[in-house]
C-alpha cells in the first residue's frame, strides 16, 4: 500500500507539470480507491453500476489515471471532436491492468461516429447515481470495444418538432475471451473472441418549450455472436459430451446479427437466430417544470422471440419514478423502481414437434445461453445487477444461476452545500434462483448504501468520497465494509 500511494503522488506530480499544454474542454485526472468488508464479498452497492471497475472481492483497491475530452466541450459547433485514454491498476480485481476507455469519436451536426471503448450512458435514464439499473444496457459492466454510428434526435418533417427520432447501431468485439478460458471450472462452458451488436431505435413526442409533458419510447437490441463457444453440452450434438463450435464471421454472419436471422448448429428443427440475441422496449412520460422535474419510466426485457409480443402477457418489468427537486440543503433528487423477472414466459417450455405440433415457449432463462457465456463481460452482468452475476458462482462456472427476482429500489441524494453531496440507496430483493435449478426456498436480501462526497473550495479539482455499505441475506451473505476515492482533476 506505501509503494501505491508514492505511485500516486509522483503520477499526480507529473500529470501537474503536463498540465501547462492546453487542450479546451480536456480533463487529465487521478484516482484511487480501496474497499475494506467483512464478508464474503464487498456489498452490492460498493461494486455495482461502475463500469465494472469496482471489484466484487473484500479487500481490493485501484489506481485509475485518464485524459477524457467529452465531445460536449464543442456544444454549439458543427464539427465536434472527444477522445479519451482511462487505465486502471487494480489489485484484489480478477484483472491487474484494466484499459478502461480508449475512444475517439467526431461528429457532424447530429451524426457521430466513436471507436473504441467508452462507458455510455443508460438509455432514458435521469439520476442514475440512484437508479438501480437498466435490464438490458446498464452501466454495470466494463465497455465493449466497437464502432457505434449515432443519428442523434431530429425532426420528422412537416411536425414542427413534436415528432423526433434518433437511433444508432455498432459492431464490436468482447475483450473478455481470455478471462474466462483462464477463471471458468474445468469443462464448463465458455467463449473467445465473441463479436457484438448493438442497434435501437426511439421516437419522442412532444416540444417542452410549448408544453411541459413529453413522451418517449423506443426498442433496443443487441447480440452475441462469431468466435468460438467451448465445451458446449446438448443432447443435440454429441449426446451431450463437450464439444467446440466455432461459429462464423464471414459479412452474412454481421448481416444475420443486424436483421436477426440464421441460427446455430445447436437449434435443431427450430431454428431461432444466429447467437445470443435479446432487447428490451423502453417507454418514459417527463414533466419539465420549471424549477423541478418529474419522470416515469418503464422497460420490457426480452430474451427471445416469445416476449417481442404481449402474447404471454406483461408480468415481468422494471417500472420506475424519480423527481428533481428545486434547489433546498436537504434532498435534491428521489428514486423509486420495482423490478419483476419472475415470469420469463411462463415454467413450461416444449417446441411443436410431428406428435404434439402446439408450442410453448417459456423458461426465457434471462441473461443465459446455450453457447455463449451469457450477458456478461468479465463477470459482471451487462445488465441489471439484481440478477446476480457469474463472478459471485464460487466454482468458476460461467451462468447466471438467480435470474428470476422481484425488487424495491429507493434511492435519495442531497446537496447540503456546494461543497458536499450525499447519496442512499436501499433495495429489497426476493430471489427464486432459475426454472432450471430453483433454489430450495427463496431468498431475501437487501442491500444499503449511504455516500458521502467533499469537492473543497480551497482545494480546486480535488475530490474526496466515503461509501458505507451493509449487505444482509442468504444469497450473498452479510457484509459491511467501506470503500474511500480520492480523485484529483485538471482542467484545461
Amino acid at each position: 500500500m506505501k509503494h501505491n500511494v508514492i505511485t500516486i503522488i509522483l503520477i499526480l506530480l507529473a500529470l501537474d507539470s503536463f498540465a501547462q499544454s492546453r487542450w479546451a474542454g480536456a480533463e487529465v485526472f487521478a484516482e484511487a480507491s480501496v474497499t475494506v468488508a467483512h464478508g464474503d464479498y464487498a456489498p452490492l452497492w460498493l461494486s455495482a453500476n461502475r463500469y465494472g471497475v469496482a471489484s466484487v472481492r473484500k479487500l481490493s483497491n485501484y489506481e485509475r489515471f485518464g485524459l477524457i475530452r467529452p465531445i460536449e466541450a464543442d456544444s454549439g459547433r458543427t464539427w465536434r471532436l472527444g477522445y479519451a485514454a482511462d487505465i486502471a491498476i487494480g489489485f484484489g480485481h480478477e484483472r491487474t491492468f484494466m484499459l478502461q476507455q480508449a475512444y475517439a469519436e467526431v461528429a457532424w451536426k447530429v451524426l457521430r461516429l466513436t471507436v473504441g471503448a467508452k462507458e455510455q450512458p443508460m438509455e432514458t435514464c435521469e439520476l442514475p447515481e440512484l437508479s438501480s439499473g437498466a435490464m438490458m444496457l446498464g452501466i454495470n459492466a466494463r465497455p465493449i470495444p466497437q464502432a457505434r454510428l449515432d443519428i442523434d434526435w431530429f425532426n420528422i418533417p412537416f411536425t414542427k418538432g413534436w415528432w423526433r427520432w434518433k437511433l444508432h447501431g455498432s459492431f464490436g468485439l468482447t475483450t473478455d475471451g481470455k478471462w474466462q478460458e483462464s477463471w471458468h471450472a474445468p469443462a464448463t462452458r465458455y467463449a473467445r473472441h465473441t463479436l457484438y451488436h448493438q442497434k435501437a431505435l426511439f421516437w419522442q413526442f412532444g416540444r417542452k418549450d410549448i408544453f411541459p409533458l413529453t413522451y418517449e419510447i423506443g426498442i433496443q437490441m443487441a447480440t452475441q455472436f462469431g468466435g468460438t463457444s467451448y465445451n458446449v453440452r446438448t443432447t443435440r450434438l454429441n449426446d451431450n459430451q463437450p464439444i467446440d463450435i466455432k461459429h462464423n464471421t464471414n459479412l452474412r454472419a454481421f448481416w444475420q446479427a443486424l436483421t436477426c436471422q440464421g441460427d446455430d448448429a445447436t437449434d435443431g428443427t427450430n431454428p431461432n437466430s444466429a447467437g445470443n440475441t435479446l432487447g428490451s422496449y423502453l417507454m418514459q412520460l417527463k414533466y419539465h417544470g420549471k424549477k423541478w422535474q418529474a419522470r416515469a419510466y418503464w422497460e420490457r426485457f426480452f430474451e427471445d422471440h416469445s416476449m417481442l409480443t404481449v402474447q404471454y402477457g406483461i408480468r415481468d418489468m422494471l417500472i420506475g419514478g424519480d423527481v428533481s427537486l428545486p434547489k433546498n440543503p436537504f434532498l435534491s433528487a428521489a428514486k423509486l423502481e420495482f423490478l419483476c423477472t419472475r415470469n420469463q414466459s411462463g415454467a413450461v417450455y416444449h417446441d411443436g414437434t410431428h406428435n404434439i405440433p402446439d408450442a410453448m415457449a417459456g423458461q426465457d432463462n434471462y441473461y443465459n445461453h446455450l453457447l455463449y457465456a451469457g450477458w456478461q463481460h468479465y463477470g459482471q452482468t451487462i445488465g441489471h445487477p439484481f440478477l446476480t452475476s457469474p463472478i459471485y458462482n464460487a466454482d468458476h462456472n460461467i451462468t447466471f444461476r438467480n435470474n428470476r427476482i422481484r425488487a424495491w429500489h429507493v434511492g435519495l441524494s442531497g446537496d447540503p452545500s456546494e461543497e458536499w453531496h450525499w447519496r442512499a440507496l436501499l433495495s429489497f430483493t426476493k430471489n427464486w434462483g432459475k426454472y432450471e435449478k430453483p433454489f430450495d426456498d427463496p431468498m431475501c436480501q437487501q442491500y444499503f448504501l449511504l455516500e458521502g462526497t467533499y469537492r473543497p473550495r480551497w482545494a480546486k479539482g480535488w475530490q474526496g468520497t466515503l461509501g458505507l455499505g451493509l449487505d444482509h441475506g442468504p444469497l450473498l451473505g452479510n457484509s459491511q465494509g467501506f470503500q474511500l476515492s480520492i480523485r484529483k482533476t485538471f482542467d484545461y
